[in-house]
C-alpha cells in the first residue's frame, strides 16, 4: 500500500484523505463538468448537430470561439487540479489555483458579451448585421435555416436560391431571426452568469486548500535553522571521542596454555598407550 508522500500519492485508503483534499476532489470535478459541458455544446456547434446551429456559427461567431477557448481553459485547468490532487502536489495545485483565473476572465467575456448583445438593441444590430457583416453565403444559410427570404422582406438584401426569389411565399427573416438570437443570447448569458458564483466558491476552495492536501505541514524539509553544518558534526565528533578517551579501555584476554604439570603428562601418556 502506498504510503502519503511515496509514490504517486494515490492511497488506496481513502479515510487517510484530508477534509481539504476532499473539498478539492469535488471542487475540481465541477470546473470539469461545466468545462466538458460547454466544450461539448460547443463541438455540436462547429459541427451542426442540432437544427438551428448554422444560425449561431453565422450570427454568433465571436460567442462561439470564446466558449470553445473557454471551455478549453476549464478542461485543462481540472486536469491540473484532479493531477496535483491524485499525486499530493502542492506546485501543481498552486498552478491550478492560477489558472483559475484566466477561466473566470473568458466566462465573464462570454457573459458580457451576450448580455451586452441581447439587451441593448438586438434588432438594430442584427440589420447592421445583415447589412455589412453576414456575406452572402451566410445570408443564405440563415434562409434555409429558418425557411425566410431577405431581411424584411424577399426584395430587401436576400441571397437569391431555389426557395428564395423575389415572389416566394417566404416572409423576411427579421423576426425568426430576432426570436432565435434573444433566445439563444439570454440562454448563453443566464447559463454563464449562474456558473459565475460556483467559479467563485472553486477559487477560494483552491485558495485555502491547496496547502492542506496532505498532514505534512509545509514541505516537511528541515528549517535551516535547525539544520546541521560541518562544524556542528565536527563539534559532536570530538565530544564522543572526549567521552570515550574517558572511559577505561576493556583488557583483550590472552591465550589459554595447556598445563605443564606432571598428572597431565602421565595422563598423556596413559591413552597414548592405550592407541597403539
Amino acid at each position: 500500500m502506498l504510503e502519503e508522500g511515496e509514490g504517486l500519492g494515490l492511497e488506496l485508503r481513502l479515510d487517510r484523505w484530508t477534509l481539504h483534499k476532499w473539498c478539492l476532489v469535488l471542487s475540481v470535478c465541477t470546473v470539469f463538468v461545466y468545462g466538458a459541458a460547454g466544450l461539448t455544446c460547443a463541438i455540436l456547434t462547429w459541427f451542426g448537430a442540432w437544427d438551428k446551429a448554422d444560425v449561431m456559427y453565422v450570427a454568433d461567431y465571436d460567442l462561439l470561439v470564446l466558449i470553445t477557448l473557454s471551455a478549453s481553459i476549464l478542461l485543462f485547468t481540472s486536469l491540473v487540479g484532479l493531477s496535483g490532487v491524485l499525486l499530493n502536489s502542492r506546485p501543481l495545485l498552486a498552478v491550478y489555483a492560477l489558472l483559475l483565473w484566466p477561466a473566470f476572465i473568458s466566462m465573464l467575456a462570454i457573459g458580457y458579451t451576450a448580455y451586452k448583445r441581447s439587451a441593448f438593441a438586438l434588432d438594430r444590430k442584427l440589420n447592421l448585421a445583415w447589412s455589412q457583416w453576414y456575406t452572402p453565403l451566410g445570408r443564405r444559410v440563415i434562409q434555409d435555416t429558418l425557411h425566410c427570404c431577405g431581411f424584411y422582406s424577399p426584395l430587401h438584401e436576400a441571397a437569391p436560391s431555389k426557395r428564395c426569389y423575389p415572389r416566394t411565399p417566404f416572409p423576411g427573416c427579421k423576426g425568426k431571426l430576432w426570436r432565435f438570437e434573444r433566445a439563444n443570447l439570454t440562454t448563453i448569458w443566464g447559463t454563464v452568469f449562474s456558473l459565475v458564483p460556483v467559479h467563485i466558491l472553486n477559487i477560494f476552495v483552491a485558495l485555502l486548500c491547496a496547502n492542506h492536501v496532505t498532514r505534512t505541514f509545509g514541505k516537511g524539509i528541515t528549517p535551516k535553522r535547525y539544520r546541521l553544518s560541518g562544524e556542528d558534526v565536527r563539534a559532536d565528533a570530538e565530544a564522543l571521542m572526549k567521552v570515550l578517551r574517558d572511559i577505561r579501555p576493556v583488557v583483550r584476554p590472552g591465550f589459554t596454555k595447556a598445563p605443564s604439570s606432571g598428572v597431565f603428562r602421565e595422563d598423556r601418556s596413559y591413552y597414548d598407550s592405550l592407541e597403539d
